[in-house]
């Protein structure tokens, strides 16, 4: 059993290891309890690798979770890992704001609703005609769900474009409208 714990200040002040690795002893022997239990700690503020310095996995992993929140995408170092793309995935849907959240929740939900409808048709043996009107239901629910994320992905892209390009250009490469562009900046400087 490994228990891994990633701080985000410093845990151990005396050392300078951004990894320990600690083991149980008996207190008043000093035996080791087992060697398959192990209590490993991650200090984040300790690692200080560059992103041209990421030699093992380790390093890619530390680094990604130390700037998860600075990266506007995965670097191409860590391209290359599945994992960290599908964990910066995971970083960028917790930047969503509550209501662009609860579209993708609401899309997934719905999503996978979906599906089991379609599961018990099938288990049930629905007569035909039945089942091709679940089947368009299911299709028109899927594309309105798909609507949903595509709307909830062009606010994600426009939020992160505040600021950094005028409202116009914004509402262009979005395909949103310049008042919804403008609604979002509002909303985005009142949080």
């Amino acid at each position: 059993v490994i228990a891994l714990t990633i701080t985000d200040f410093d845990m151990f002040p005396h050392s300078e290891q951004v990894i320990s690795r600690y083991q149980l002893k008996e207190k008043h022997k000093l035996t080791d309890y087992s060697d398959d239990i192990e209590l490993v700690f991650a200090e984040l503020p300790k690692f200080d690798k560059d992103i041209d310095e990421l030699d093992t996995l380790s390093d890619k992993w530390l680094y990604f979770l130390k700037e998860a929140n600075h990266l506007e995408s995965v670097p191409t170092t860590l391209e290359q890992e599945p994992a960290i793309q599908e964990a910066f995935e995971v970083a960028q849907q917790s930047r969503l704001t509550l209501a662009e959240a609860e579209v993708l929740e609401k899309q997934a939900i719905f999503i996978a609703d979906s599906r089991n409808a379609v599961r018990l048709g099938v288990a049930q043996g629905m007569a035909r005609g039945l089942a091709r009107g679940i089947e368009q239901g299911i299709e028109q629910g899927i594309e309105q769900g798909m609507e949903l994320g595509k709307r909830a992905e062009k606010v994600a892209t426009a939020r992160a474009l505040l600021g950094k390009l005028p409202v116009s250009e914004i509402s262009e490469i979005t395909q949103l409208s310049t008042t919804e562009v403008e609604e979002l900046n509002k909303s985005t400087n009142d949080e």
